[in-house]
């Protein structure tokens, strides 16, 4: 029989997520204050976890990078209603999946409203 694998690690004191859960945290944060689209989702459960989600939020294309490797969320913003996938990416976030959770989403509800 199959276990399921754990979706949360801990190192020394920080907890480290994944992709899965992760997205699954950013969603219900979101869907509180603005509607979204998806309009892209990529899961690599053999690359380490990693992962790639791309929503639209008020007229901006947001592209969520997991590095399940080294547990780095990266998030990347385009200009007010440019076309995906020929965006022009801003890079806004860069850390760890607590860090993006406890901070990285407020950071993005505060550009965005």
């Amino acid at each position: 029989m199959l276990k399921k694998r754990a979706t949360t690690k801990r190192i020394s004191n920080m907890e480290i997520l994944g992709f899965l859960e992760i997205i699954s945290r950013f969603e219900s944060q979101i869907r509180v204050n603005f509607e979204f689209e998806l309009l892209e989702s990529h899961y690599i459960p053999y690359s380490f976890g990693s992962g790639l989600v791309v929503y639209r939020i008020k007229g901006k294309t947001i592209k969520i990078i997991y590095d399940g490797r080294d547990y780095l969320v990266d998030v990347k913003l385009s200009k007010q209603h440019e076309k995906y996938p020929n965006c022009t990416w801003i890079d806004f976030f860069s850390g760890d999946s607590s860090d993006f959770l406890e901070n990285g989403i407020n950071k993005l509800k505060d550009k965005l409203s």
